[in-house]
């Protein structure tokens, strides 16, 4: 037995969307088999329903005596007056067959019953204009043809196609004819495509007493992400997001979101990350009540080589991350990522992500298939700070000593090639002026050797370093 529900909001409110969303959910209240054919058209399946408003039927779904035709006219009554409530004026027609229980809703006014074998009966006056195409699943080039072709032979209602022999409505229209002609007939027969509830991974609770300390508050997280997990486990679904919300005792909130790199679903991996990020910033006051929500998305899928040593889980990773940044700050863990400016060795850290790029360029030898010979610098951090003596502006020796590493940059500047002046950030309190330069600097060991490396001098204290070697 189905129900169709037809109608729109009156008078409108909202968008479309809502309007269209807030008549799924009250299909959704009288049956979770729920379809959508239109965005003002519902149909579910009530079998069973009527036994909440009535009598029970005498043979299955079938509506076919009084006592059922009573219970289902409750039933309609009740999404009318359900519907009414929500702001919605509907027709609500049930048959045994949801396309007929279709055509009815949207051609009739009201509550409609059809009795099961009454179909062509209910249905034969209509105009073929109302014809539903999609439900046939008819080709949207073929519709024009096919409407053209019935009007030629001069029918008008559902009645007239449904009485025309099925030998011949197949031999001229095929089998796009004869799924038409069942629906004039009432008689389709074809499987509902359902709505999909949204998923929603959410787990809250009130507590009885407030909670002040992170001991007892972790009982709580340690159980409300065991019935994340398994929610999520059961759907094949894992989370890279988890947002956990606190209301305190002084009716403040306190929110924290955790993004994951990789998807999860190990709760006592979830629930450190979540310990962690409370020690770092804890509520200031009471807990009275907690919610985590998770973020769906598809778990990690991946499979190693046979001879391929097996590497760190991913979650240990992320534990060892919070760790640090728990110990040195969120702001000094992660990657490295170059800012847009012109600052020397200006970077931040960013966190931490795993690339999904393309990779299969990465063993591509060069289009001349020779080796290209690449000089390499090694970069001082913090750089050296240097003793230069100059000549008219050009350096001519150099002393500086790295104390940790004993290494010395010491003698006579042979070769120099600039000086390279930039500046910026002209508009900030960190201002900066530098003016480099590359030299060559015999080396005192051994005349031989040349050490090649790059110097600056900051312009507003006249300071010299050393900011690395080439190699």
């Amino acid at each position: 037995m189905f129900a169709s529900i037809h109608g729109q909001a009156i008078p409108k409110f909202g968008s479309q969307a809502d309007e269209q969303g807030l008549l799924i959910d009250l299909a959704f209240t009288f049956s979770p088999l729920v379809e959508q054919t239109a965005v003002d058209t519902v149909v579910l399946n009530v079998s069973g329903q009527n036994l909440l408003f009535g009598s029970p039927p005498n043979s299955g779904s079938a509506v076919d005596d009084n006592a059922t035709i009573h219970s289902v006219r409750a039933l309609a009554g009740e999404i009318v007056r359900r519907a009414a409530q929500l702001g919605f004026k509907v027709n609500v027609s049930i048959a045994a067959n949801p396309d007929a229980a279709i055509h009815s809703a949207r051609a009739f006014k009201g509550v409609t019953v059809i009795p099961a074998g009454e179909e062509s009966l209910q249905l034969g006056k209509l105009s073929l204009k109302t014809l539903d195409y999609s439900l046939a699943d008819i080709e949207k080039e073929r519709v024009a043809e096919i409407s053209e072709t019935l009007e030629l032979w001069g029918l008008r209602t559902f009645g007239d196609f449904a009485r025309l022999p099925l030998a011949g409505v197949a031999q001229r229209l095929g089998q796009a004819g004869v799924r038409l002609q069942k629906l004039a007939q009432g008689k389709s027969d074809r499987q509902m495509v359902l709505v999909q509830p949204p998923l929603g991974f959410e787990q809250s609770l009130e507590l009885e007493h407030p909670v002040a300390e992170l001991e007892p508050l972790s009982f709580i997280l340690s159980r409300l992400l065991n019935q994340l997990c398994a929610n999520l486990d059961s759907h094949a679904l894992a989370t890279n997001e988890l947002r956990l919300h606190l209301d305190l005792e002084d009716r403040t909130e306190h929110e924290r979101i955790i993004s994951l790199p990789i998807p999860m679903q190990n709760p006592k991996t979830l629930l450190r990350l979540l310990l962690f990020e409370i020690e770092a910033q804890p509520p200031q006051a009471a807990v009275i009540s907690v919610t985590i929500i998770a973020e769906p998305v598809k778990p990690r899928m991946a499979q190693t080589g046979l001879f391929i040593p097996l590497s760190p889980e991913p979650e240990k990773l992320e534990l060892t991350l919070a760790r640090l940044a728990k110990l040195v700050g969120a702001d000094k863990v992660g990657s490295p990522e170059i800012l847009d400016t012109h600052r020397p060795d200006a970077f931040r850290m960013k966190r931490f992500s795993i690339s999904t790029q393309n990779k299969s360029r990465r063993n591509r030898q060069p289009a001349s298939g020779k080796r290209q010979c690449v000089m390499g610098f090694r970069v001082f951090r913090p750089p050296w700070r240097a003793e230069v003596q100059t000549l008219q502006g050009r350096p001519t020796r150099i002393r500086a000593q790295d104390v940790k590493l004993s290494c010395l940059v010491r003698g006579k500047v042979i070769c120099a090639s600039g000086p390279w002046r930039t500046s910026g950030d002209w508009w900030h309190p960190d201002v900066w002026v530098r003016e480099e330069w590359d030299i060559a600097v015999a080396d005192s060991t051994s005349k031989a050797n040349e050490v090649l490396c790059r110097i600056y001098r900051e312009l507003q204290s006249e300071a010299w370093f050393v900011e690395g070697v080439y190699d």
